[in-house]
């Protein structure tokens, strides 16, 4: 490197001093390398590239009327046509007359048919981006206005954004999950500095290159919709807000009560993007193919917030947690032999990370698979009472939907006598311990079901007292539905007259007129 002040600045350009003075102005002028106490010194090589470089005007006056619409800042010479449009901004290719490097400028289009709240987004966009310093978080290079009042700001060009790369990765865990680590890392941080992003989508996380043969960086990108939590001056109206962001990456409470919206709402979108790796398509509904991966997406696409991850970091520690589980059991252990191994942790005192284990475990199997179903029924009734509260008490979701597989799996399987009663002793159990009324419906139709199947008188009491236990309306509700919902002949099997009088008033109300059908 040869180092120089502003004298020898002037000798490599060809320039008087006092030129040199006026040159220092220009924003595409090289930034010097250090300060001493003669002031300033510069790399004079980049001087040189700079001053040879065709991006500079060697002829005195003013730029040409064509420059100077292509030149924002004074320093970024856009190309046309924008590579990318967005609701009101466009994204165009530009060189860095400073630097000579190649960038993307984002610029607010016709600012004055916006309106003043979309302009005010954008404005704390760069706001907010202009404080942040993370290699998964894209930065802002710098940021002005034009002649023309349009808002612009200038960042690294991204070699594409993640829904352009979504193909190469669908059905590859390990390399989703580095991915989405990169993304979460970025995420934690903005997080960490009071400040939610609330429009994350596959196009809005960038893929940017590292230099030194680094491997590539995905970044976090457009916080046109991010809010500071701790500054909540100018908020967007909710109003404003339904007609922004993709709405199948954004989270329920966004549409319903915008300004509740936290770091949590990042987590669904998370879910969502995950959900589309594993996919290859638009996640357009909850369905989630069978994976490893598959219970994470559920529980961070849970609709209500409070039964999400309640941070990225517990996000990402979750798929971790289910890759590396894949990685040790999954490549030699069948499901028979893993279901062993469960069970036995569920006979001998288990704590919550064996409880957690199972729980996890039994949400990546597939339902509609016989083997892993039957794996299933093999492990959960061995779970106690006291491990069904604490699982409905860590995550009744999860749990929900593991009881929804099983119970659907009893109601049509083939069992023997004595493990009928067995399945019926847990499913007891399991009303017994959870708090969840449709949890309580599905086992009132399982047991219905087992019972008329296998002609067996055990898993009928069993039924019939659960219905006799019921004192909540929704519970009664659930359940009344759940035996509308069966054959009329197992109906009249698994309810007789005398059950009928029986039962509190808000079921023998629903399931009075049901038998009458039936009889």
């Amino acid at each position: 490197m040869r180092l120089g002040g502003s004298t020898e600045v002037a000798a490599e350009l060809g320039v008087s001093l006092s030129r040199v003075t006026a040159l220092r102005q220009r924003p595409d002028f090289p930034d010097p390398v250090g300060e001493i106490a003669q002031g300033p010194i510069w790399d004079l090589d980049v001087i040189v590239e700079w001053g040879g470089s065709s991006l500079r005007r060697t002829k005195a006056g003013r730029p040409s009327s064509e420059d100077a619409r292509r030149t924002v800042g004074g320093r970024f010479l856009l190309e046309q046509p924008a590579i990318g449009s967005g609701g009101f901004a466009d994204v165009y290719r530009a060189a860095d007359k400073k630097t000579g490097d190649t960038v993307a400028i984002k610029v607010l289009r016709d600012v004055g048919s916006i309106d003043e709240e979309a302009i005010k987004r954008f404005r704390r966009e760069l706001r907010i981006m202009q404080g942040l310093a993370h290699p998964n978080v894209v930065p802002v290079l710098s940021d002005g206005e034009t002649s023309e009042n349009q808002i612009w700001y200038a960042m690294p060009l991204a070699q594409g954004s993640l829904s352009d790369f979504a193909a190469e990765v669908v059905l590859s865990p390990p390399v989703i999950v580095d991915i989405l680590r990169q993304v979460c890392a970025g995420l934690i941080y903005i997080h960490e500095h009071g400040v939610y992003h609330r429009d994350l989508k596959p196009a809005n996380v960038l893929r940017l290159s590292v230099e030194d043969g680094g491997t590539d960086a995905w970044a976090v990108s457009d916080f046109g919709l991010a809010v500071q939590a701790e500054r909540d001056t100018d908020p967007l109206t909710s109003t404003y807000r339904q007609g922004l962001g993709s709405w199948v990456y954004t989270a329920p409470e966004q549409w319903q009560q915008a300004r509740t919206a936290d770091h949590r709402s990042d987590v669904y979108s998370l879910g969502k993007i995950l959900q589309e790796l594993l996919t290859g398509d638009v996640p357009v509904n909850a369905e989630v193919p069978v994976s490893v991966l598959r219970p994470v997406v559920e529980r961070a696409i849970a609709n209500v917030p409070d039964s999400r991850y309640q941070s990225v970091s517990e996000f990402v520690e979750a798929m971790e947690r289910a890759v590396g589980a894949r990685e040790v059991h999954e490549s030699w252990e069948t499901r028979e032999e893993q279901a062993e191994r469960l069970r036995d942790r569920l006979l001998s005192r288990p704590g919550g990370d064996d409880l957690i284990q199972v729980i996890e475990w039994a949400l990546t199997l597939d339902e509609n698979s016989e083997e892993d179903m039957a794996s299933l029924t093999r492990v959960l009734p061995w779970m106690d009472l006291v491990s069904i509260k604490w699982l409905g008490a860590w995550d009744q979701s999860a749990f929900g939907r593991v009881i929804h597989r099983f119970t659907e799996h009893v109601g049509s399987g083939s069992f023997s006598f004595e493990y009928c009663d067995t399945l019926a002793n847990f499913l007891r159990r399991v009303t017994r311990g959870s708090e969840d009324p449709k949890a309580l419906g599905q086992v009132v139709r399982a047991l219905a079901r087992l019972g008329t199947h296998h002609n067996r008188w055990h898993v009928r009491d069993v039924l019939v007292q659960i219905l006799q236990e019921i004192k909540t309306d929704e519970a009664a509700s659930e359940a009344v539905e759940a035996l509308r919902s069966i054959p009329l002949q197992e109906l009249r099997w698994s309810i007789t007259d005398f059950t009928i009088r029986s039962l509190p008033a808000a079921v023998r109300a629903g399931v009075e007129p049901l038998v009458a059908t039936a009889s």
